[in-house]
């Protein structure tokens, strides 16, 4: 119980950790010291590309928002993401509409060991660790790329090493020891033997209920149960003689359980000088076999989080009972677009060979030959700078000769759309007005200055001044006094006499003054 939610708190934290880091994006020049913000992406067109020892890229369409960023954008410029450093390596300017874009494919900067160089070889057949490989390469590289060794490899014999490039030594190290994983942080390559770079976090994938969709491919092209193999061969005294003498007859190796089960198919001879042991020669040609057919399942993942390389899962498609447990061997992520599902692809047992040669200088100098991915990706970029072009305002001249002779200094427009415009619900060349506010109207202040006047202001009114009334109507005010009357006077308005008006006991009785 305590180990599984040792786990679950595990993966918590991990999921926090990887929410954490979808902030902006960077790019800086090839020969810049400084890094700008790349704002101008068409943001549902960048997606992160990820392939087991084959595939580490961006790629993604921006648009000319004459920023800094946008003209930094070229070959070989850095766009920085998630963490990680990427080299731009095509960039494809497209005008279309009157908007400029960029289709920008960027490669993780670890391919960039291709660079280095070691022209030293070790002669002879010697025995090798993967580290010994890395630091025969790498030691005192100029580049700066470092490197780590995690989990467990055996030892094994290479000939003749050195006088290649880095791309090289990677593909030896795959070649070497097929368990090895390249899975790097930027410009550290860090080889994961499968066990080490595989991570459980207890995560499970049901169909129809985190994916809508799973594929799963059985492909038997490619079995090899059985070769045969040529060890090194002995230098013979006899210059003369064509007949080679090997330190162990060539013979076949046989993976039994294979042939007892798909049938026998026999593959291409392996002969490899560095073996001199029959022993070792086929302990090494059992792991060039294919004894199973391959087994790739793709997923349309129901959520749009970033997976996790190497990650194990339980998968399960409840309406077939199939369970099994798969292993995230390449993905394509859509950070900045929620819309798009992570494709993801899982478990794949076919040997996955690092050709560094094509998934660096091919892939990238051929990526337009995937088309419909890119393509998708274009017109995409196009129908949103098209929308984004058709959606900009233009407006109608004001003639009007008063307001001119008063201030000529800027144009007056009546504002109208050039094109459709359905989020406004207006149609071309329809007009339309904004609303404002008095204190936004430039100029407004100044125009009514002194036309309105100032009202004037008044203090109370007392018996020696004037104020809101004159002190003759504030003596006047003074002598009402407050109902009821307990007397009222009167004058006679034939001789001006005063009488004295009250009342006493309910009698009205009436006193001359």
């Amino acid at each position: 119980m305590i180990l599984q939610l040792r786990v679950r708190l595990q993966w918590i934290l991990h999921l926090v950790f990887r929410s954490s880091i979808l902030n902006k994006v960077l790019v800086k020049g090839l020969h810049s010291t400084l890094q700008e913000p790349l704002n101008c992406i068409l943001w549902n067109t960048f997606e992160a590309d990820w392939e087991l020892n084959a595939t580490y890229q961006l790629q993604f369409t921006c648009y000319d928002d004459q920023s800094v960023g946008y003209s930094l954008i070229d070959s070989e410029s850095s766009i920085f993401f998630d963490g990680q450093e990427y080299i731009v390596k095509q960039c494809l300017p497209d005008f279309s509409g009157g908007v400029e874009t960029k289709q920008v494919v960027a490669i993780h900067v670890y391919n960039e060991v291709q660079r280095i160089r070691q022209y030293q070889v070790k002669t002879g057949t010697l025995t090798y660790s993967v580290s010994d490989v890395l630091s025969f390469y790498l030691s005192g590289n100029a580049m700066g790329y470092s490197y780590a060794v995690i989990g467990n490899f055996d030892k094994a014999q290479l000939t003749d090493l050195g006088n290649e490039s880095g791309k090289d030594m990677l593909s030896k190290i795959i070649s070497t020891w097929p368990d090895a994983v390249i899975f790097p942080d930027n410009k550290k390559i860090n080889v994961y033997s499968l066990a080490a770079f595989t991570k459980n976090y207890g995560a499970r994938i049901d169909y129809l209920r985190d994916t809508t969709e799973i594929k799963l491919t059985y492909d038997s092209t490619n079995i090899v149960n059985q070769v045969k193999v040529f060890g090194k061969t002995k230098d013979s005294d006899d210059e003369n003689s064509d007949v080679q003498e090997y330190y162990f007859p060539p013979h076949f190796v046989t993976n039994q359980d294979s042939v007892n089960k798909w049938g026998l198919h026999q593959g291409d001879d392996i002969s490899d000088e560095r073996f001199t042991d029959s022993a070792a020669m086929d302990k090494y040609a059992l792991t060039q076999l294919t004894p199973e057919p391959s087994l790739t399942i793709d997923a349309t993942y129901g959520e749009t989080d970033k997976p996790v390389a190497g990650e194990q899962r339980r998968l399960e498609i409840r309406k077939t009972g199939y369970v099994t447990s798969v292993q995230v061997m390449a993905y394509v992520w859509y950070p900045f677009d929620k819309t798009q599902q992570t494709q993801l692809t899982l478990n794949n047992t076919a040997k996955t060979i690092l050709d560094y040669q094509k998934n660096t200088n091919n892939q990238l100098n051929n990526a337009i030959a995937d088309q419909k991915k890119l393509s998708n990706g274009v017109l995409a970029a196009r129908q949103t700078a098209t929308k984004a072009f058709s959606a900009r305002l233009t407006g109608i001249p004001v003639v009007n000769a008063e307001r001119i002779q008063k201030d000529a200094t800027l144009p007056a427009f009546t504002l109208m759309v050039p094109d459709d415009n359905k989020e406004m619900g207006l149609t071309k060349g329809e007009t339309f007005h904004v609303t404002t506010r008095v204190d936004l109207v430039e100029g407004l202040g100044a125009f009514i200055d002194g036309k309105i006047p100032e009202v004037p202001s008044y203090g109370l009114a007392t018996l020696n001044s004037d104020g809101l009334m004159s002190k003759a109507d504030k003596v006047k005010l003074d002598k009402l006094k407050i109902e009821p009357l307990t007397s009222l006077q009167m004058k006679d308005a034939v001789d001006d006499s005063i009488y004295t008006l009250t009342v006493e006991n309910g009698e009205i009785k009436i006193k001359k003054e």
